[in-house]
């Protein structure tokens, strides 16, 4: 079976489900905004008995790779610490200590090599029979802007994974609170279905957060004035029970929470569109094939592969006009994509950067304006804000670039301040939530430190910078495991070095 909704049939039994909605938001009318769909009790998308096989199979192949049963893979990590199967480099975006993957098409090759066929015919009726009709009921079916019809579901990866959090606390310091989980973060294709492997009993924390789930509490103008973080009573969001699934947008800005104890297993399943060709020969339909993706999709790649698409241009001035052509067609796609227009921001505020230099490139066009640049680099972060509000790292963009409009114009913004402090709190309040927002979070806490020590406000600066010094150490661990490069892991440590040094500062000035 080619895992295929090809020809989508009517099907009697279609899971039941309950939204989950934001109660204080309000988008359409009434309607208010989902942020994700659950199975109801009485229909979990796996039973007990097949949940065992997908386990069995999958220590199975980790077995394979740790003893070099199978050939050196690509594909396959049975731990992000390399110490099953060091070899092995995984396809997946965000390796931690304490995760453990296995790609489920890997699974059910080496099941099938091992003449186990019933992993195979699991998967197919899981996804045939189960997943894409209930997708269709509750995603595609209430599209407005395509023929549901001719569009076909297919799953374009699937991961089974592993959140252990003994693994994840070895090393860590005593009073330390490690966790294993995934960064916020957001997902290519149309949905992702979650599905729970173990119960709840078996583990503490977890759960998927999604950024969305703090949109009641940030205003137009970002978060209040007087805002009490610990009044924040926010949970990341789980499936009812083992057997059970949590389905969302794939586009969805959402983070693994921290497993803080025990191991948690969830296999997810990453679903993607395509429009349906249809072949006709003598007059009858033959043959269906993938045709043109959709037009979210089209805007997730073109942002995705901005940076390595345009790292081949000869100058840093065409790099970034590369990324602004990427950003703007992403738009195109979906005029309301709130990470294109922060992305195109970013790139309009490094080009504003770029003219300051103007041996930089060999080409810096003497009648662009800096400050026309950051007036529209501005724009865009302040559109961004209207579709995505709740990006920690969007406010932290939008406060350097008013900040650097400020001192072209000589005159003083309290919009910098706001910018800063929201971005602050909303970084603030996902980590306490047991989201991973590391170095973004650091990037916010030496801005706005900075900010307020500009304005002579120094108390305010040390009460922002003092958030630094109980993060050197666990970031000099992490920064190991994660996918980023070890220029990335310098650069995180200068922030954090000077965002002490900053505080060292500021203590000096009160003590004078």
């Amino acid at each position: 079976t080619s895992g295929r909704d090809t020809y989508p049939i009517e099907h009697d039994e279609i899971l039941s489900y309950n939204d989950v909605a934001l109660d204080q938001l309000v988008t359409k009318g009434d309607e208010k905004h989902r942020v994700a769909i659950r199975t109801k009790q009485s229909t979990p998308l796996l039973q007990h008995h097949e949940i065992l096989c997908l386990k069995e199979a999958v220590e199975l192949y980790w077995e394979g790779l740790s003893s070099y049963k199978i050939e050196e893979s690509p594909q396959s990590n049975r731990n992000s610490t390399g110490s099953n199967h060091s070899s092995a480099k995984s396809r997946f975006t965000y390796q931690r200590r304490g995760n453990s993957e296995a790609h489920l098409s890997d699974v059910v090759k080496f099941s099938h090599s091992q003449e186990k066929t019933q992993v195979t015919s699991l998967v197919n009726d899981l996804l045939l029979n189960r997943v894409y009709p209930w997708i269709r009921d509750a995603y595609l079916s209430k599209e407005t802007t395509i023929r549901p019809k001719d569009w076909e579901l297919y799953v374009y990866d699937s991961l089974f994974i592993r959140y252990n959090a003994t693994e994840a606390n070895i090393d860590a310091v005593i009073g330390e609170r490690v966790g294993a989980g995934q960064p916020l973060h957001r997902d290519l294709g149309y949905v992702s279905v979650n599905i729970m492997l173990n119960s709840q009993r078996e583990f503490e924390g977890g759960g998927t957060f999604f950024e969305n789930q703090l949109r009641s509490l940030i205003s137009e103008d970002g978060v209040p004035e007087l805002f009490d973080e610990a009044a924040v009573d926010v949970l990341p969001l789980k499936p009812l029970g083992v057997g059970h699934a949590l389905v969302h947008y794939s586009s969805d800005r959402h983070a693994g929470a921290a497993t803080f104890g025990g191991v948690r297993d969830i296999l997810v399943i990453f679903v993607a569109a395509a429009a349906r060709n249809e072949n006709e020969k003598d007059g009858s339909q033959s043959t269906v094939t993938t045709g043109r993706a959709p037009t979210w999709e089209r805007a997730a790649r073109l942002k995705s592969t901005s940076r390595g698409n345009c790292s081949k241009c000869s100058s840093i001035v065409d790099h970034l006009a590369c990324r602004m052509l990427h950003h703007r067609l992403a738009i195109g796609h979906v005029p309301n994509d709130g990470e294109a227009w922060h992305y195109l921001g970013m790139a309009m505020l490094e080009f504003y950067e770029v003219l300051q230099y103007p041996d930089i490139g060999n080409s810096n066009p003497d009648s662009i304006e800096g400050e026309d640049v950051l007036e529209l680099s501005i724009e865009c972060f302040n559109k961004a804000t209207r579709h995505t509000p709740c990006d920690g790292r969007l406010y932290n963009n939008l406060g350097i670039a008013l900040e650097r409009l400020s001192e072209c114009r000589r005159e003083s913004d309290e919009r910098i301040k706001r910018a800063y402090k929201t971005s602050f709190v909303i970084h603030s309040v996902c980590e306490k939530i047991g989201c991973d927002v590391g170095a973004d979070f650091e990037r916010t806490i030496l801005n706005y430190g900075f900010h307020l020590s500009k304005q002579d406000d120094f108390e305010g600066a040390i009460r922002i910078l003092s958030q630094i010094e109980s993060r050197a150490a666990s970031s000099n661990k992490n920064s190991e495991l994660t996918s980023g490069s070890m220029h990335a892991n310098d650069s995180r440590q200068k922030i954090i070095q000077d965002a002490k040094g900053l505080l060292s500062f500021c203590a000096s000035q009160i003590a004078k």
